[in-house]
Protein backbone atom coordinates (compact mmCIF):
# COMPACT_ATOMS: atom_id res chain seq x y z
CA UNK A 1 0.00 0.00 0.00
CA UNK A 2 2.73 2.27 0.93
CA UNK A 3 4.52 1.75 -2.50
CA UNK A 4 1.28 2.42 -4.58
CA UNK A 5 0.72 5.61 -2.37
CA UNK A 6 4.37 6.53 -3.01
CA UNK A 7 4.01 5.97 -6.66
CA UNK A 8 0.86 7.75 -6.89
CA UNK A 9 2.35 10.91 -5.29
CA UNK A 10 5.06 11.07 -7.89
CA UNK A 11 2.88 10.70 -10.78
CA UNK A 12 0.88 13.57 -9.33
CA UNK A 13 4.24 15.78 -8.68
CA UNK A 14 5.05 14.79 -12.13
CA UNK A 15 2.25 16.26 -13.91
CA UNK A 16 2.56 19.19 -11.69
CA UNK A 17 5.46 19.95 -12.43
CA UNK A 18 4.91 19.16 -16.08
CA UNK A 19 1.64 21.89 -16.36
CA UNK A 20 3.99 24.21 -14.90
CA UNK A 21 6.45 23.91 -17.37
CA UNK A 22 3.62 25.44 -19.71
CA UNK A 23 2.94 28.77 -18.04
CA UNK A 24 4.80 31.53 -17.92
CA UNK A 25 4.80 35.28 -16.32
CA UNK A 26 6.00 38.29 -17.74
CA UNK A 27 4.97 41.76 -17.42
CA UNK A 28 5.82 45.47 -16.69
CA UNK A 29 6.23 48.23 -14.03
CA UNK A 30 6.08 51.76 -13.50
CA UNK A 31 6.14 54.89 -11.11
CA UNK A 32 6.13 58.68 -12.44
CA UNK A 33 4.68 61.53 -12.03
CA UNK A 34 1.98 62.74 -15.12
CA UNK A 35 0.63 65.83 -16.11
CA UNK A 36 -2.48 66.88 -17.81
CA UNK A 37 -3.49 71.04 -18.68
CA UNK A 38 -6.33 71.76 -20.54
CA UNK A 39 -8.48 74.59 -20.46
CA UNK A 40 -6.34 76.87 -18.40
CA UNK A 41 -6.15 74.21 -15.57
CA UNK A 42 -3.05 71.57 -14.98
CA UNK A 43 -3.97 68.59 -12.99
CA UNK A 44 -0.73 66.44 -11.56
CA UNK A 45 -0.76 62.70 -10.87
CA UNK A 46 1.44 60.38 -9.10
CA UNK A 47 0.92 56.72 -10.34
CA UNK A 48 2.61 53.75 -10.35
CA UNK A 49 1.45 50.20 -11.94
CA UNK A 50 2.04 46.38 -12.13
CA UNK A 51 1.27 44.00 -14.87
CA UNK A 52 1.33 40.33 -15.03
CA UNK A 53 0.52 38.49 -18.20
CA UNK A 54 -0.39 34.86 -17.80
CA UNK A 55 1.03 32.95 -20.74
CA UNK A 56 0.31 29.08 -21.30
CA UNK A 57 1.64 26.91 -24.20
CA UNK A 58 0.72 23.77 -24.59
CA UNK A 59 1.88 21.24 -27.67
CA UNK A 60 -0.75 18.19 -29.23
CA UNK A 61 -0.47 16.15 -31.72
CA UNK A 62 -0.90 16.35 -35.44
CA UNK A 63 1.65 19.68 -35.11
CA UNK A 64 -0.94 22.30 -32.99
CA UNK A 65 -0.32 24.22 -30.60
CA UNK A 66 -2.78 25.71 -27.85
CA UNK A 67 -2.36 29.00 -25.63
CA UNK A 68 -4.67 30.99 -23.57
CA UNK A 69 -3.85 34.34 -22.08
CA UNK A 70 -5.02 36.99 -19.54
CA UNK A 71 -3.60 39.53 -17.62
CA UNK A 72 -3.83 40.96 -13.92
CA UNK A 73 -3.15 45.00 -13.35
CA UNK A 74 -2.60 46.32 -10.10
CA UNK A 75 -2.46 49.84 -10.33
CA UNK A 76 -2.90 53.36 -8.07
CA UNK A 77 -2.76 57.32 -8.97
CA UNK A 78 -2.63 59.90 -6.50
CA UNK A 79 -5.09 62.08 -7.08
CA UNK A 80 -6.94 58.43 -8.05
CA UNK A 81 -8.04 54.89 -7.45
CA UNK A 82 -6.55 53.42 -4.48
CA UNK A 83 -4.51 50.06 -5.43
CA UNK A 84 -7.55 48.61 -7.34
CA UNK A 85 -6.45 45.14 -8.91
CA UNK A 86 -8.24 43.46 -11.90
CA UNK A 87 -8.28 40.41 -14.04
CA UNK A 88 -8.85 40.92 -17.52
CA UNK A 89 -10.75 38.63 -20.09
CA UNK A 90 -8.94 35.93 -21.14
CA UNK A 91 -8.41 34.80 -25.08
CA UNK A 92 -7.35 31.02 -26.06
CA UNK A 93 -6.29 30.04 -29.40
CA UNK A 94 -4.68 27.42 -31.78
CA UNK A 95 -2.06 27.67 -34.46
CA UNK A 96 -0.59 25.29 -36.96
CA UNK A 97 2.30 26.03 -39.24
CA UNK A 98 1.96 29.85 -38.84
CA UNK A 99 -1.63 30.16 -39.30
CA UNK A 100 -3.55 30.99 -35.88
CA UNK A 101 -7.03 30.75 -34.83
CA UNK A 102 -8.02 33.04 -31.90
CA UNK A 103 -11.27 33.47 -29.54
CA UNK A 104 -11.05 35.80 -26.51
CA UNK A 105 -10.21 38.84 -24.96
CA UNK A 106 -7.72 40.01 -28.49
CA UNK A 107 -6.44 42.80 -30.45
CA UNK A 108 -8.24 42.84 -33.88
CA UNK A 109 -6.39 42.85 -37.33
CA UNK A 110 -5.28 46.07 -37.49
CA UNK A 111 -3.10 46.42 -34.02
CA UNK A 112 -1.99 42.75 -35.05
CA UNK A 113 -0.82 43.49 -38.42
CA UNK A 114 -1.94 46.61 -39.84
CA UNK A 115 0.33 49.20 -39.10
CA UNK A 116 4.47 49.29 -39.47
CA UNK A 117 5.82 50.76 -36.42
CA UNK A 118 5.12 51.39 -32.70
CA UNK A 119 1.43 50.06 -31.33
CA UNK A 120 -1.35 51.25 -34.06
CA UNK A 121 1.29 53.81 -35.28
CA UNK A 122 2.61 55.19 -32.67
CA UNK A 123 2.27 55.92 -29.23
CA UNK A 124 5.55 56.04 -28.57
CA UNK A 125 5.73 58.87 -25.99
CA UNK A 126 6.55 58.91 -22.19
CA UNK A 127 7.17 56.51 -19.95
CA UNK A 128 3.73 55.22 -19.99
CA UNK A 129 3.42 54.95 -23.88
CA UNK A 130 1.41 57.92 -24.43
CA UNK A 131 -1.65 60.19 -22.68
CA UNK A 132 -2.69 61.60 -26.02
CA UNK A 133 -1.08 58.85 -28.52
CA UNK A 134 -1.75 61.95 -31.12
CA UNK A 135 0.97 59.97 -33.50
CA UNK A 136 -1.61 56.64 -33.90
CA UNK A 137 -4.31 58.97 -35.71
CA UNK A 138 -7.14 58.29 -33.74
CA UNK A 139 -6.41 54.38 -34.97
CA UNK A 140 -6.42 53.94 -30.90
CA UNK A 141 -9.68 55.26 -30.52
CA UNK A 142 -11.42 52.93 -33.60
CA UNK A 143 -9.19 49.99 -34.19
CA UNK A 144 -10.29 47.01 -32.09
CA UNK A 145 -7.87 46.03 -29.37
CA UNK A 146 -7.55 43.57 -26.19
CA UNK A 147 -9.19 45.19 -22.49
CA UNK A 148 -6.42 44.77 -20.30
CA UNK A 149 -8.86 46.26 -17.29
CA UNK A 150 -11.73 43.78 -17.19
CA UNK A 151 -13.64 41.83 -19.37
CA UNK A 152 -13.96 41.99 -23.57
CA UNK A 153 -16.71 43.89 -24.85
CA UNK A 154 -17.84 41.47 -27.24
CA UNK A 155 -16.97 38.43 -28.24
CA UNK A 156 -13.97 38.15 -30.95
CA UNK A 157 -12.84 35.63 -33.37
CA UNK A 158 -9.40 36.81 -34.89
CA UNK A 159 -7.36 35.04 -37.56
CA UNK A 160 -3.49 35.54 -38.31
CA UNK A 161 -1.18 34.31 -40.78
CA UNK A 162 2.73 35.04 -40.50
CA UNK A 163 5.63 33.52 -42.74
CA UNK A 164 9.16 34.95 -43.30
CA UNK A 165 8.33 38.74 -43.90
CA UNK A 166 4.73 38.82 -44.05
CA UNK A 167 1.74 38.62 -41.83
CA UNK A 168 -2.13 38.98 -42.59
CA UNK A 169 -5.10 39.15 -40.14
CA UNK A 170 -8.61 39.24 -40.24
CA UNK A 171 -11.11 39.78 -37.16
CA UNK A 172 -14.32 39.99 -36.29
CA UNK A 173 -16.34 41.76 -33.57
CA UNK A 174 -19.65 40.65 -33.41
CA UNK A 175 -22.01 43.54 -33.87
CA UNK A 176 -19.11 45.66 -33.95
CA UNK A 177 -16.35 45.16 -36.46
CA UNK A 178 -14.92 43.30 -39.10
CA UNK A 179 -11.27 44.03 -39.42
CA UNK A 180 -8.74 42.77 -42.40
CA UNK A 181 -5.27 43.84 -42.25
CA UNK A 182 -1.71 42.76 -44.01
CA UNK A 183 2.55 43.79 -43.31
CA UNK A 184 5.59 43.29 -45.31
CA UNK A 185 9.00 43.46 -44.26
CA UNK A 186 11.73 44.13 -47.18
CA UNK A 187 15.28 44.69 -46.43
CA UNK A 188 15.16 48.12 -43.96
CA UNK A 189 11.87 48.63 -44.96
CA UNK A 190 8.10 48.10 -43.52
CA UNK A 191 4.76 48.74 -44.96
CA UNK A 192 1.17 47.79 -43.38
CA UNK A 193 -2.23 48.33 -44.41
CA UNK A 194 -5.27 47.77 -43.14
CA UNK A 195 -9.53 48.64 -43.26
CA UNK A 196 -12.48 47.97 -40.90
CA UNK A 197 -16.16 48.12 -41.77
CA UNK A 198 -16.59 49.58 -38.15
CA UNK A 199 -20.46 50.11 -37.30
CA UNK A 200 -19.47 52.52 -34.08
CA UNK A 201 -21.41 55.67 -34.96
CA UNK A 202 -18.35 57.79 -34.07
CA UNK A 203 -16.24 55.65 -36.76
CA UNK A 204 -18.36 54.17 -39.55
CA UNK A 205 -15.69 52.72 -42.18
CA UNK A 206 -11.86 53.84 -41.92
CA UNK A 207 -8.53 52.72 -43.24
CA UNK A 208 -5.19 53.08 -42.65
CA UNK A 209 -1.57 52.97 -44.61
CA UNK A 210 2.27 52.97 -42.60
CA UNK A 211 5.37 52.58 -44.02
CA UNK A 212 8.74 52.50 -41.82
CA UNK A 213 12.46 52.45 -42.36
CA UNK A 214 14.58 51.05 -39.88
CA UNK A 215 18.18 51.89 -40.09
CA UNK A 216 19.88 50.56 -37.08
CA UNK A 217 20.45 53.51 -34.40
CA UNK A 218 17.87 55.82 -36.35
CA UNK A 219 14.07 55.02 -37.91
CA UNK A 220 11.39 57.10 -39.84
CA UNK A 221 7.43 56.08 -40.41
CA UNK A 222 4.54 57.65 -41.68
CA UNK A 223 1.41 56.64 -41.19
CA UNK A 224 -2.12 57.72 -42.67
CA UNK A 225 -5.54 57.07 -41.78
CA UNK A 226 -8.91 57.98 -43.29
CA UNK A 227 -11.69 58.48 -40.59
CA UNK A 228 -14.75 59.70 -41.36
CA UNK A 229 -14.13 61.57 -44.06
CA UNK A 230 -10.95 63.62 -42.27
CA UNK A 231 -7.56 62.07 -43.41
CA UNK A 232 -5.09 61.71 -40.07
CA UNK A 233 -1.71 61.37 -40.30
CA UNK A 234 1.90 61.31 -38.54
CA UNK A 235 5.52 61.37 -39.29
CA UNK A 236 7.80 59.90 -36.67
CA UNK A 237 11.50 59.43 -36.25
CA UNK A 238 13.07 57.78 -33.68
CA UNK A 239 17.46 58.00 -32.75
CA UNK A 240 19.73 56.80 -30.56
CA UNK A 241 21.86 59.27 -28.61
CA UNK A 242 23.64 60.25 -25.77
CA UNK A 243 22.88 56.59 -24.63
CA UNK A 244 19.18 56.73 -24.66
CA UNK A 245 16.70 56.67 -27.23
CA UNK A 246 14.75 59.60 -28.91
CA UNK A 247 11.40 60.19 -30.15
CA UNK A 248 8.99 62.60 -32.21
CA UNK A 249 6.03 62.78 -34.01
CA UNK A 250 3.86 65.37 -35.74
CA UNK A 251 0.60 65.15 -36.93
CA UNK A 252 -2.54 65.98 -37.56
CA UNK A 253 -6.19 64.65 -36.64
CA UNK A 254 -10.03 65.52 -37.64
CA UNK A 255 -7.80 68.96 -38.73
CA UNK A 256 -6.32 69.75 -35.53
CA UNK A 257 -2.29 69.89 -35.34
CA UNK A 258 -0.81 67.49 -32.33
CA UNK A 259 3.12 66.46 -31.66
CA UNK A 260 4.90 65.13 -29.36
CA UNK A 261 9.20 64.71 -27.81
CA UNK A 262 10.16 61.53 -25.84
CA UNK A 263 13.03 60.60 -24.51
CA UNK A 264 14.27 57.01 -22.76
CA UNK A 265 17.37 56.52 -20.94
CA UNK A 266 18.34 52.73 -20.74
CA UNK A 267 19.51 51.76 -17.45
CA UNK A 268 19.90 48.04 -17.73
CA UNK A 269 18.24 45.41 -16.68
CA UNK A 270 15.05 45.77 -18.66
CA UNK A 271 14.51 49.63 -16.64
CA UNK A 272 14.47 53.04 -18.79
CA UNK A 273 13.89 56.16 -17.56
CA UNK A 274 11.52 58.65 -20.14
CA UNK A 275 10.34 62.04 -20.32
CA UNK A 276 8.03 62.78 -22.70
CA UNK A 277 4.95 65.42 -23.67
CA UNK A 278 2.37 65.87 -26.19
CA UNK A 279 0.09 68.50 -27.36
CA UNK A 280 -3.21 68.32 -29.56
CA UNK A 281 -4.73 71.31 -30.73
CA UNK A 282 -8.41 70.84 -29.21
CA UNK A 283 -10.36 73.02 -26.41
CA UNK A 284 -8.06 76.29 -26.80
CA UNK A 285 -4.63 73.48 -26.59
CA UNK A 286 -4.41 70.28 -24.22
CA UNK A 287 -0.80 69.20 -23.52
CA UNK A 288 0.42 66.25 -21.40
CA UNK A 289 3.55 65.26 -19.99
CA UNK A 290 5.11 62.60 -17.79
CA UNK A 291 8.48 61.49 -16.71
CA UNK A 292 8.94 57.73 -15.01
CA UNK A 293 10.62 54.40 -15.08
CA UNK A 294 9.35 51.42 -16.51
CA UNK A 295 11.00 47.95 -16.40
CA UNK A 296 9.98 44.89 -18.38
CA UNK A 297 10.27 41.47 -17.12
Amino acid sequence: MKKILLASTLLIATATIANAQAVTISGEGRMGIQALRAFGTTIWTQENRLTLDFNVAVEADHGLTFGAWSRARMSSSWPGTAGAGIFSGSRVWVESNGLRLTFGNADGAIATSGTSHGWLGGCGVGYEGGQICGDTGFLDRVAHVDNSTGANAAPQALITYSAGDYAVALSSQRGVSTEVAGRYTFGAITVAAGYSDSRISSANDFWTISGHYDGGSWGVGALVADINNFTNWSLSGTVDVYGGHAYGYVGEIFGLNTYGLSYGYDLGGGATLTAGAEYIDVFGGVTSGSVGVAFTF
